[in-house]
């Protein structure tokens, strides 16, 4: 007997030590973030640990113990999917993973390229402006007439096609994804379910059989029509209106947005069961809206114009905050970015697109700063590039561009420059690129191993004094963007004098907005000192390159301080910068009529067709804005593609 309760004990402590272990891991008190990551890597070492050392006091029994613990380890390999529920943002990564590919499994994802353009286009111009928390927040259209969106944990969104009729407008949409990014930053879904024991069982079973569909069904189920507290969806609104607004959308929105829902779906039951309950409508959320308005110093409108741009071309970029603008944590720095070393910090006093650019400070030679991006996951089967903008103090700094490289579990493997290494920095906006790419040389190229990266920028070595750097882009050097044949058609760079750079104007006419803008960072203002007639002209197009009976598309954005008459006008060029002396051989003419305070979107075909003497005489044709405005009146454009 005295030897059989010496068998028993070992693995009647596996067993003890395993249920505290999994009733901890459910425990509230265990649900704080930090102490939880610390908890799961603590656990696992120590686990492994115990059993090391219990095999090796208790040689006899070591069979059994060693399928203990492989029977213990999968039960830990079940759970560890369930860790999210405690905060650990690596195991609501997995879990976001298997639900998103059961959502994607059971429904259509649309096809329209325009319709994921448009929404990936307003989604992208958000997501610097909200909390990544290390989820990368990423946005799928599915197809259905359901009037809804909704967040899964992991930071996915998700968008019905139902709810892309009843939004017209770009603003419109921002409020609805705003909100659901509310949600997401705020992890509401993380806050009702960590206290739901029926969904805790039901992930259990789920989590045990990855591929049983109709469980995992009611875990998607569970979490597609949950019903978040009155607290969770205030915060939501406040949050996402505030949060649309920096990034350059119309808060006034949301106004329209939940005035639209009550009068399609009602507050009642009726209503709620075609709106699922979810983000139920009320007549209350709507005079939030209004005095969240008032709170923004923005004033009410009712008419947003469909603002789908059918030329957009959403350019990939790697880079988050790539422009320094947003600091949600209002910490002056920007988001996704860290200082390694020495001092940096966001300045608007010199700034090459936006407001900001971001300043690195070096106060003597000896000691460079460092500032690195958040990490980017990239594959060795492809090539980087990178592009940007940087100038210095007075010509006698230097910088460098490169990246810090990582292995996959996000060890340093080292350091590359393949972009700018230790050079001089002229004191002018200068730019800038270089290509991350695998092979074996280290000092350039991505070593095998490499599976993330962070662009790594630098002050120095041996350099003192200020440099800037601004508008960063990263992508895989196989995306190819269409280009737009307008020169700074978006009007985000300026001349050294502060002018809008890729245009020609009266100078006492026109200025960058950085206040009022359709799309990134700035907008044209034409703002007189008298009543005068204003011409504004875009860098002329080259037709050389141009094929016979080319189909042109232009679009543009604009917006009046009153209602305001305008047009644009497309004319061939000759030899010399001369207009073609042939009046039926002017492209386009087009009359467009701007509204006081409301951004409109406009576009036109024209078709470029000339004979063999006149496309010996022309290289060119130029686009231009004629307008009459008066003493006090302003015209802001944007957004000007043509292709």
């Amino acid at each position: 007997m005295k030897g059989k309760k010496q068998d028993f004990k070992p693995l009647e402590k596996v067993k003890i030590i395993g249920e505290r272990i999994n009733k901890k891991l459910c425990d509230n008190r265990y649900f704080d973030t930090f102490r939880m990551s610390k908890f799961s890597k603590f656990s696992k070492t120590c686990l492994i640990l115990f059993f090391l050392l219990l095999s090796a006091s208790s040689p006899l029994f070591g069979g059994n113990l060693l399928g203990t613990l492989f029977s213990f380890y999968q039960t830990y390999q079940d759970v560890n999917m369930l860790l999210w529920l405690s905060g650990d943002i690596k195991a609501e990564k997995r879990f976001g993973e298997q639900a998103k590919w059961f959502i994607n499994l059971t429904n259509k994802k649309e096809k329209n390229p325009e319709t994921n353009r448009w929404v990936s286009s307003v989604f992208e111009r958000l997501k610097p402006h909200f909390r990544d928390l290390g989820l990368n927040y990423n946005v799928t259209v599915i197809q259905g007439n359901e009037v809804n969106a909704f967040a899964i944990p992991g930071g996915s969104i998700f968008v019905y096609t139902g709810i892309l009729k009843l939004v017209t407008s770009d603003d419109e949409l921002a409020a609805v994804l705003a909100h659901e990014l509310s949600h997401a930053e705020r992890r509401h879904s993380l806050q009702i379910l960590r206290t739901n024991a029926a969904f805790q069982l039901l992930l259990q079973k789920a989590v045990k059989n990855k591929n049983d569909r109709n469980t995992w069904g009611q875990v998607v189920g569970a979490l597609t029509s949950l019903q978040f507290t009155r607290e969770h969806e205030i915060e939501a609104d406040t949050m996402g209106q505030e949060r649309m607004a920096r990034a350059g959308f119309n808060p006034a929105a949301q106004v329209l947005l939940w005035e639209k829902f009550v009068q399609k779906f009602g507050t009642g039951d009726k209503g709620l069961l075609k709106y699922l309950g979810t983000h139920p409508p009320s007549q209350e959320r709507v005079e939030r809206a209004r005095r969240g308005l008032a709170k923004l110093q923005v004033a009410e409108q009712k008419d947003f114009s469909l603002s789908v741009n059918i030329l957009a071309n959403t350019k990939e970029n790697l880079l988050q905050n790539s422009s320094f603008e947003s600091d949600v944590k209002n910490i002056n720095f920007p988001d996704a970015w860290t200082i390694k070393e020495g001092k940096s910090y966001p300045t608007s006093e010199v700034s090459l697109t936006g407001k900001k650019s971001l300043c690195l400070c070096a106060e003597n030679q000896v000691k460079s700063v460092r500032v690195v991006s958040e990490w980017i996951p990239v594959s060795t089967s492809e090539s980087y590039l990178l592009t940007g903008w940087m100038r210095s103090q007075d010509g006698s700094q230097k910088g460098s561009v490169g990246a810090e490289i990582y292995d996959k579990k996000k060890k340093l493997l080292g350091f590359i420059w393949p972009v700018v290494s230790k050079a001089p920095v002229s004191n002018n906006w200068t730019p800038f690129e270089g290509v991350f790419q695998p092979g074996s040389d280290k000092m350039k190229n991505l070593p095998p191993d490499t599976a993330f990266i962070k662009i790594l920028l630098q002050n120095g070595p041996i350099s003192s004094g200020e440099i800037w750097f601004d508008d960063l882009r990263l992508k895989k050097t196989a995306t190819k963007d269409e280009p737009n044949l307008i020169t700074d058609g978006d009007f985000e760079y300026t001349e050294g004098n502060g002018s809008p750079s890729g245009i020609n104007g009266t100078t006492d006419s026109i200025a960058r907005d950085l206040e009022k803008f359709r799309t990134g960072y700035a907008s044209l203002l034409i703002s007189p000192p008298i009543e005068k007639d204003i011409e504004i002209e875009f860098k002329p197009i080259s037709t050389k390159d141009i094929p016979e009976k080319k189909n042109f598309k232009i679009s543009w954005s604009y917006m009046g301080s009153d209602s305001i008459n305008a047009q644009i006008k497309i004319n061939s060029i000759q030899d010399g910068g001369k207009l073609l002396n042939l009046s039926e051989k002017k492209l386009l003419e087009k009359e467009f009529v701007a509204k006081p305070n409301l951004w409109e979107n406009n576009s036109a075909d024209f078709e470029f067709n000339l004979s063999n003497e006149e496309r010996q005489r022309i290289n060119s044709f130029s686009v231009k804005i004629c307008t009459h405005m008066k003493e006090g009146q302003k015209l802001w454009l944007d957004n000007f593609v043509m292709r």
